[in-house]
């Protein structure tokens, strides 16, 4: 990276992603530390090692070898999630099949959650899927490319169907699902399209919702927690304790009582520890750091010309988006729970890896906003010079708009 691409970075995204991060770090070892000591905080300062390798190389990664082989990648990333059900690397903890094992070092066991990788694929895919030319002008209308809005849709489909039916993961079932029908509706679905897309994944969900006892006893405890605080409404009545405890000023960072009684302290619900040992200004600034990273991503994304990293940008700001939305309505109590990580906070290194190399990529178009042009000259310009045998791309890259 020169310094010309380097001075283009969006230095406001940098900070915000960097101060989460740490952030990050800190409330995880905060939240672990009273069962597993050191452990949970060494495995996740050094995933945080390989989410700043990871997004380096989506910062130099070329957009155009992205957009290639996004179909490739995605085949491979659904192999891996099928796997950890179909295959003995996969672990199975509390029902559910999200994990894969790829060693062990001493105590420390490394694992990685396919379905967390399977996020940004999908926004590749989709971003690839809905631009048949990743120049704006050139994009075709639905009437001409109706089966790229059927492969769009039928991707969404099979990513959320197998995270729900073969990983018993309807939270993250409803991130795909959602940033899908954002990434449509941005690339030009019609409206009555969308919402007829949004009626049928919910009721898709409620169904699944009603097919397995435990969610269905999750929505219950969900509308009186504390009436089923020893079962289904446990971790959610112990959240709210904890966040009602921090009040305006928290306890005190490391006086929090909630993470003792949490199971999932460091991961789905690390925001109750945040809430009650920082209390309202700590959470208030998690959330405008949060709110900062997604203004500077949709401002990239407005800057932006070519159709494809206009997408990958929005998409992965719709991921962002929804899942912290999820993570905090699920951890104040305003929906019924369901496990979704809180970006770059939560303890995870696939979804903190997976996040990092997602920035790197808006990082890319934040400073290459025109990069995908056809060698940086106009369709027409270059139209012509196809005509004059002068050309500088092959046939096959300038039908698909994206040498």
């Amino acid at each position: 990276m020169n310094d010309s691409q380097r001075s283009k970075d969006d230095k406001l995204l940098s900070w915000a992603v960097f101060v989460l991060v740490v952030v990050g770090l800190i409330v995880v070892y905060d939240a672990s530390f009273p069962r597993s000591g050191f452990w949970q905080i060494t495995k996740q300062s050094a995933w945080a090692m390989v989410g700043w390798l990871a997004y380096m190389a989506g910062r130099r990664l070329s957009l155009i070898t992205l957009y290639r082989w996004a179909p490739a990648l995605a085949i491979v990333t659904l192999i891996l999630m099928l796997m950890t059900r179909y295959s003995p690397l996969g672990i199975e903890r509390g029902g559910a099949h999200r994990w894969l094992r790829l060693a062990e070092i001493g105590r420390v066991e490394i694992t990685i959650q396919p379905a967390e990788i399977g996020k940004v694929v999908l926004v590749i895919l989709l971003a690839r899927l809905l631009c048949h030319s990743n120049l704006v002008s050139a994009c075709k209308s639905i009437q001409e490319r109706l089966w790229h809005w059927l492969l769009a849709i039928g991707s969404i489909l099979v990513a959320s169907g197998v995270v729900v039916v073969v990983q018993k993961d309807l939270g993250t079932a409803l991130v795909f699902a959602g940033v899908g029908v954002v990434m449509l509706f941005i690339a030009g679905l019609p409206f009555r399209w969308v919402t007829t897309l949004v009626a049928l994944l919910a009721t898709a969900g409620i169904l699944f919702t009603f097919r397995e006892e435990y969610r269905w006893q999750r929505v219950v405890a969900f509308t009186q927690p504390f009436a089923y605080i020893d079962t289904a409404g446990y971790q959610l009545a112990h959240s709210l304790m904890g966040i009602g405890t921090g009040g305006f000023w928290g306890t005190g960072p490391g006086q929090g009582r909630a993470k003792e009684f949490l199971p999932a302290a460091e991961t789905d619900f690390v925001f109750a520890t945040v809430a009650e040992e920082t209390g309202v200004w700590g959470s208030t600034a998690i959330i405008a750091l949060l709110a900062l990273l997604l203004w500077r991503t949709f401002v990239i994304a407005h800057k932006t010309q070519a159709m494809f990293p206009l997408l990958l940008v929005s998409g992965t700001g719709a991921m962002i988006a929804l899942q912290s939305l999820l993570n905090l309505y699920v951890v104040t109590g305003s929906v019924p729970t369901t496990g979704v990580p809180l970006p770059f906070i939560s303890y995870g290194g696939s979804s903190l890896v997976s996040l990092l190399f997602s920035i790197g990529l808006v990082q890319k178009v934040a400073s290459h906003p025109m990069a995908e042009r056809v060698k940086g000259e106009s369709h027409a310009r270059a139209a012509r010079g196809r005509g004059n045998g002068r050309t500088p791309v092959s046939r096959r890259e300038y039908r698909r708009g994206v040498a």
